[in-house]
């Protein structure tokens, strides 16, 4: 079993960053780097990065500036937007790990806010293929309904005042999310407010979207308590130069109970859900 190397990789602006590394068990198939969803870290995704590295490919994780490892001192003094950690976090361990083996291909594995960005990222063209997990829209009309109710009030209520107050939004101790910079959850916040999310909310998003050339694997979950699968396929089919291998998958047709937004990283998921992902890897997923 590969462990997992704790390095500090630095961001375009030389801004350090949190990251882990797990290396190819044999000779490696390519290189993979897995961005994080809101406020998850980048710890989540380590029994998956392990599995990844164990079938032939170097893994590299990190978080966003201001979230996770790569906090150091209060977040209330964090000055980071989600352009930021598309464009100089994200952006720079692409280029970091697609330098450091130029003769393998580049992979990219998103889940939620890491799969919608990705369009974004200045390096897009050292990729060869995305994998998005749980990749859809945040606007209110594409929340699940119990999501939807509370949104008003996250929005118009909690995230200005509390943003306000404490110079960062404190989600984890209200339950809601999880912390998250200021300036990054007023960006988002102007994306949720849009009809079309990030087509409507950043407005480079949608030519983005209509010129990426790397395939793309979705898989989107029908138990989904976050977004509606409608919200996903609306990302979805912004893609236009390259095929989306678009699946929507049941618990009950992989034999689990329970998969949501975030249960395909979970340690269940690995004989059933994990293999979607290698095999389609496996079936080089060059621009044709």
């Amino acid at each position: 079993m590969s462990p997992m190397k704790f390095t500090r990789l630095l961001a375009h602006d030389k801004h350090p960053l949190a990251t882990y590394f797990f290396e190819a068990v044999g000779a490696p198939k390519g290189v993979i780097v897995i961005a994080p969803a809101m406020a998850v870290a980048q710890t989540f995704y380590a029994a998956f990065s392990r599995y990844l590295s164990t079938i032939g490919y170097h893994v590299w994780t990190f978080d966003y500036r201001g979230t996770g490892e790569s906090l150091t001192g209060s977040m209330r003094d964090v000055e980071a937007t989600l352009t930021d950690w598309c464009e100089r976090d994200y952006d720079a361990i692409v280029c970091s790990a697609a330098a450091l083996n130029p003769q393998l291909p580049c992979y990219a594995i998103g889940h939620s806010l890491g799969g919608q960005v990705t369009p974004l990222l200045p390096s897009r063209h050292l990729l060869k293929g995305l994998v998005n997990i749980a990749v859809g829209s945040g606007a209110k009309r594409h929340n699940h309904p119990s999501t939807r109710r509370i949104a008003p009030v996250l929005w118009y209520v909690l995230v200005p005042i509390l943003c306000r107050l404490f110079g960062y939004f404190p989600g984890a101790t209200i339950g809601v999310i999880g912390d998250i910079p200021k300036h990054a959850m007023l960006e988002w916040r102007r994306w949720c407010l849009s009809p079309d999310y990030i087509l409507d909310g950043e407005p480079r998003a949608r030519a983005a979207y209509t010129s990426a050339a790397f395939r793309v694997l979705a898989l989107t979950f029908a138990d989904d308590e976050l977004l509606l699968e409608a919200g996903s396929r609306l990302l979805h089919d912004a893609y236009a130069q390259s095929p989306v291998d678009y699946r929507l998958i049941t618990p009950a047709e992989v034999d689990l109970t329970r998969i949501g937004h975030f249960g395909f990283f979970k340690p269940q998921s690995e004989e059933t859900l994990w293999p979607l992902v290698t095999e389609w890897l496996g079936t080089d997923a060059a621009p044709k």
